[in-house]
Parts: structure tokens; C-alpha cells; sequence
């Protein structure tokens, strides 16, 4: 029986709704280590007597080693199943994000947040192929649900970072968050689990030609041009992710608004995700990308006025840009199973989110440097430019680019066209 054969099998199983349920669930605990990060930046450096881009550097390095930590967790969790790797992930997460209050130096908080953020690589990645490999005929839908969690997870904790910085302090609002998140990642990866003869099970998985190493992948022209789709749309909506809340106060947002404006922006982020992997599903992933990332720049472009234009005008360019950037996250994942398949996906996707890793150097540190020596218009209009790009990239050439073909295939089947 073939891999898809198998994945269609055992996708009939109702039990696969519990685990998509968990992986949901894992994604929300590994979802605030991301998107609560724009409440902390400006306590720390307050804190540490250092400079914004210094404090954002950290998100960069966070992002970095989530990329990092994919491809190398991805290949334990392909070949041994996902709970021995989810319950490690969960305890780097406990232990990086717990401790980062307690921080007295930029490297401490470098290490600390590398630290959480391999975890949250790990976890991700095995949320994710759960999801696609219990639902080959849902992928997309899926998929969005899935990410829904990583976008939605942060908001039950949002009201209680808020409260905890101004009652107890920075120590208490990472060590809380952190316990909880840590905590339940390790009791949910006990009971996750992929279907048999796709890692960790008794059976042994059997590549199809459709299935592609990760070696295979990187040599083919898909995958580059996907990636740098992937990054472009990145660029900017990592820039929103680490700076919306500094963003929002050199406009003049109040800071009692703008806490309200992140759970917003939450709410646009992950609510989106089930509806792109809904839509991807049923007019194709390249249309979907070609309309999300044309309204992405448009948003993007459009941060240059929302200074005069009001604090309406912002929270509304806000969610639009988040809507329009989650989505990515619901439509990259499957797109990676369709095309170079399931038996290694968990490992491939670590190369994909290499992607955010990369574009995550412009939204943390070095963002926040150009908005303070150059403004944020021009920080924003860098954005718009690399949102265009992947308008471009999905709506003109990765439509006509076709299936990739192993090299052994593709040269087979040249030599049988030519008659050798």
C-alpha cells in the first residue's frame, strides 16, 4: 500500500479529531512565546538599560533557532514519532521563557530566549505534521486550524501578562506564562501521535517517488522560489509581530489601548488561518497565496499614513496586515506535503520555516534600527516591496513551474522522450 493509500486509510479514523484537537492545543502553548513578545520588549529595556534594537535582537535569534531547531527535531520526530520530541521541546520552553524575567544581561537574555525558542521549533513542527498526516484530505483546513492555535493561543494569556507586569513585575509575568506553556506541551506530547507507518509506529514508512528527502527537495527550483515567497511575506509581518506595540506608541497610541490593539491583532492573526486553509482547499494554494499576499502590500504600504489618519485607521491596517500574513502559516504546510509528500514532511518544513527565520533578522533587531535612523515609513515601505514580491512569485511563476521530478526520474524519463 502506498503512502497516500495509508494516509487515506487511516485518515477515515474518527479518532484522528482528537488529534487535531492536540495539536491545536499545542500550538496554543507554544503560540505566546511569539506573539506576547511585543508586551515585554519595552519593560526590557527598561529593565537592562539598552536600546530597543538590542532588546529585539533577541527575537531575532529566537526566530533563528526555531529554523534550526526544525530540520534536526524534525528528522527524530519523522523516524520515532512525536512524544519523546515534544516533551523535550516543552521543557526548553518551560525552562527559556520561565527564566528570562530573572535576566540581568542582553547575553542571558539572548540564551534564555534561543533556548524557548528551539522548543517552540520542535513542538511546531510536530503540531503541524499531525495535523497533515491525520488529514490528507483536509490538508489545507487542517493545516489552518492548526496554525489557528499558534495566532489564537497567546489571547487567554494576553489579559494575564498585562495584569502580572503592573502588580508583580517582568519576573512574575515570564515565570507564570512559562510554567503553564512548558507544562501542558509535555502532558499533551504524551498522548499525540502520528498514524501507523508514519513515524513511531510498528510499521515501516515506505517512500513513494512522490516523497522527497530533504536533500532531494533543495535541489529542485520549487522549493526555492516557494521559500522565497515564504520569506518575502515575512519580512514585514515579523517587522508587526516584534514592534506593533512600539509602532503604535510613537503615533500616539495610548498604552492601555494598545493592549487591547495586540489582542486584536491576535484575533486577525489566527482567526484567518482556517479560513485560507478553507479557501486553498477549494480554488488551489497559489490562488489563495496571490490574493493574501496582494493585500498584504497594500497594508503594508498603506503604514506610511496611519499616523494621521488615526488610531481607527491603524488598528484597522493592523488586522488586515495580520490577517493577510497568518495565513501563510495555513497555506506553507500543506503546500509542503502536496508537493514533496509526507514521509519526510515533518523534516522538510524545518527547511521551509528557515523562511521566517531568515526574514525574522529584518523584524527584530535590524527593523527596529531602521525605523529609529530612517523612520517607519521607510521600514514599511521595505515591507510593501517584499510583499509584492511574493504577489509576484505566487500569482506569475510558481503556478507554471509544475511538479518537481526526483533527478533519477526526471533524467529517466528525458531519456526515454530523446529514444536512449
Amino acid at each position: 500500500m502506498s503512502n497516500t493509500q495509508a494516509a487515506q486509510s487511516t485518515g477515515k479514523q474518527p479518532n484522528r479529531w482528537l488529534y487535531l484537537i492536540l495539536a491545536v492545543l499545542l500550538m496554543c502553548m507554544i503560540s505566546g512565546v511569539q506573539y506576547a513578545w511585543t508586551l515585554f520588549s519595552r519593560p526590557l529595556t527598561e529593565k537592562l538599560t539598552v536600546s530597543l534594537a538590542a532588546v529585539q535582537t533577541a527575537f531575532t535569534l529566537s526566530q533563528v533557532i526555531q529554523a534550526g531547531s526544525q530540520p534536526g527535531g524534525g528528522f527524530f520526530v519523522d523516524k520515532f514519532g512525536p512524544k519523546f520530541p515534544g516533551i523535550v521541546g516543552g521543557l526548553m520552553v518551560l525552562t527559556g521563557w520561565s527564566m528570562m524575567g530573572q535576566v540581568e544581561s542582553i547575553p542571558a537574555l539572548y540564551a534564555l530566549y534561543t533556548l524557548a525558542g528551539a522548543g517552540v521549533g520542535i513542538v511546531y513542527g510536530i503540531a503541524m505534521n499531525t495535523a497533515n498526516r491525520w488529514f490528507p484530505d483536509k490538508r489545507g483546513l487542517a493545516s489552518g486550524f492548526t496554525a489557528a492555535g499558534y495566532g489564537l493561543g497567546v489571547l487567554p494569556f494576553l489579559p494575564l501578562i498585562s495584569e502580572t507586569l503592573k502588580t508583580s513585575g517582568l519576573g512574575a509575568a515570564f515565570m507564570y506564562t512559562g510554567v503553564i506553556m512548558g507544562a501542558m506541551i509535555m502532558i499533551v506530547s504524551c498522548f499525540i501521535k502520528f498514524p501507523a507507518g508514519q513515524g513511531g509506529g510498528k510499521k515501516v514508512v515506505v517512500a513513494t517517488e512522490k516523497d522527497f528527502k530533504s536533500s532531494e527537495m533543495l535541489r529542485t527550483p520549487q522549493f526555492w522560489v516557494l521559500w522565497t515567497a515564504f520569506f518575502s511575506v515575512n519580512f514585514g509581518f515579523l517587522l508587526l509581530v516584534a514592534n506593533s506595540a512600539p509602532f503604535g506608541r510613537t503615533i500616539g497610541v495610548a498604552g492601555t489601548i494598545m493592549a487591547v490593539v495586540v489582542m486584536f491583532q491576535n484575533l486577525a492573526n489566527g482567526g484567518c488561518r482556517p479560513f485560507w486553509g478553507w479557501l486553498s482547499d477549494n480554488i488551489g494554494r497559489y490562488k489563495a497565496m496571490s490574493i493574501m499576499f496582494g493585500v498584504n502590500a497594500l497594508a503594508m504600504f498603506a503604514f506610511s499614513h496611519v499616523a494621521a489618519l488615526g488610531t481607527p485607521f491603524f488598528i484597522v491596517v493592523l488586522m488586515i496586515a495580520f490577517f493577510t500574513s497568518g495565513g501563510s502559516y495555513a497555506l506553507f504546510p500543506p503546500t509542503n506535503s502536496d508537493i514533496f509528500g509526507t514521509a519526510y514532511s515533518a523534516q522538510n518544513y524545518g527547511f521551509f520555516w528557515a523562511a521566517k527565520a531568515t526574514a525574522s533578522i529584518f523584524g527584530g533587531g535590524v527593523g527596529a534600527a531602521v525605523a529609529t535612523n530612517f523612520g517607519w515609513t521607510t521600514a514599511f515601505t521595505l515591507c510593501g516591496c517584499m510583499s509584492m514580491i511574493s504577489f509576484c512569485l505566487a500569482t506569475f511563476v510558481i503556478p507554471r513551474m509544475g511538479r518537481p521530478k526526483k533527478r533519477g526520474v526526471a533524467a529517466q524519463e528525458a531519456a526515454t522522450a530523446t529514444g536512449a
